[in-house]
Order: structure tokens, then C-alpha cells, then sequence
């Protein structure tokens, strides 16, 4: 017996028919909605891939711009002597992490033992 119904055998049954065709339009349309979500999913990386590869060149273009002039900085730094960091609240061993994102010099203290803050002025 053959299992594929021809289109005569349908229309005796019209039924069975609508029953097929809802069945594959509804299969159709799973079948486009996952298509749907899977070029959406495939869409999504590609943009967080592509924004990352573009954040990490803009950081790079961003260190080579700033490169020479950090380097000034740095072999001003190591110029000082000791007396003229303490000067400035630091010492030989803040100039290696002067770069580093949230450094903050210490802030000197007074003789007193204060804080020596804006329009404090310390005691010599």
C-alpha cells in the first residue's frame, strides 16, 4: 500500500486535509522562526566579536599615541632625587606604578600628624 495520499484521496477527505496542511504550516513556521533565532544568535556574536576586536585597536592606537609622552614622564621622575619626590609625596618606588589606572600619590602628612590638604599649609 502506498503511504502518500494523491490529491483526489484529499478532497474525499477535506478534513484529513486541513488537518495536513495546518500541520505543515505550522511546521513551517517553527522551522522559520528557529532559522530566525539561529541568524539573530549568529548576528549578535559577530557584532560583540567585531566591538571587541574594535575597543582592543582603539586601546592600542591609544597607548602608542600616549607612549612618548609617558616615557617623559617616567625618565622626569626617575631624574628626582629622593628629597625632591618626597617633595612631590612620592617615592622611588611610586614611579613604577604612576601609570597604573587609579594610582592617587599618597597625601604628605603635616608634622603635626594631620593630613596636609588644599590650603593646609605643613609645618617646616
Amino acid at each position: 500500500m502506498n503511504a502518500r495520499i494523491i490529491e483526489e484521496q484529499v478532497a474525499l477527505f477535506p478534513h484529513a486535509a486541513t488537518t495536513r496542511i495546518t500541520r505543515e504550516t505550522e511546521l513551517e513556521a517553527i522551522r522559520f522562526a528557529a532559522i530566525r533565532a539561529r541568524d539573530e544568535a549568529l548576528a549578535a556574536g559577530l557584532r560583540k566579536l567585531f566591538t571587541g576586536i574594535g575597543h582592543g585597536l582603539v586601546a592600542i592606537a591609544r597607548a602608542a599615541r600616549s607612549w612618548p609622552e609617558r616615557r617623559r614622564t617616567y625618565e622626569s621622575l626617575r631624574a628626582l632625587t629622593d628629597r625632591e619626590l618626597a617633595d612631590i609625596g612620592m617615592t622611588r618606588g611610586d614611579i613604577a606604578r604612576v601609570f597604573e589606572p587609579g594610582f592617587t600619590a599618597p597625601t604628605p602628612k603635616a608634622a603635626n600628624g594631620n593630613r596636609v590638604g588644599a590650603g593646609t599649609v605643613a609645618a617646616a
